[in-house]
């Protein structure tokens, strides 16, 4: 057993740095690879007698530091979405502001070529956001006049966005 762990600790140092440099490559961060690499070299010491290596065992090595380290980063990539789940992309535009004052201005033109009534209602479902019903009941008109006037409120309002 003494000479087992003499010769896994000369294998050990021969391999380690060459292992941290390759983790330290795939996962971008110098402490992470030297505990994966430490963590492939305790599950080969734990495993050594029923380990069977068909290929060279520094070739193994490798593969097994590289497999870590895809896991790893895959893990940590879980990780990171679970912390920022909404942060996929942000809605914040540098112009947004002025974006916001260029629709409300052509959305104000668009208004004043509705007729009248027509406009009232639009702006009380549109602006105001009550209902159907409830525009109805105050103006005294059917559920059905509403919604005519709100047909005709946006198909002048969609030929109008196409010109434009």
């Amino acid at each position: 057993m003494e000479q087992s762990a003499n010769s896994f600790e000369v294998f050990y140092k021969k391999h380690q740095p060459s292992l941290v440099h390759f983790a330290t490559y795939l996962t971008h961060s110098s402490s992470d690879a030297v505990e994966i690499v430490n963590d492939v070299f305790v599950t080969i010491w734990y495993k050594r007698d029923k380990l069977q290596i068909d290929e060279s065992l520094k070739s193994y090595l490798f593969t097994a530091v590289k497999n870590r380290c895809f896991n790893f980063n895959r893990q940590k990539k879980i990780e990171t979405l679970s912390i920022f789940p909404d942060d996929a992309q942000s809605s914040f535009t540098a112009d947004g502001h002025l974006l916001e004052k260029e629709q409300a201005l052509k959305l104000a033109r668009i208004m004043t070529l509705l007729p009248p009534k027509c406009r009232q209602i639009f702006a009380m479902s549109r602006i105001d956001e009550l209902s159907y019903g409830q525009i109805g009941a105050l103006l005294d008109i059917s559920t059905k006049t509403v919604e005519a006037q709100i047909t005709k409120a946006l198909k002048i309002c969609r030929e109008n966005l196409k010109l434009k």
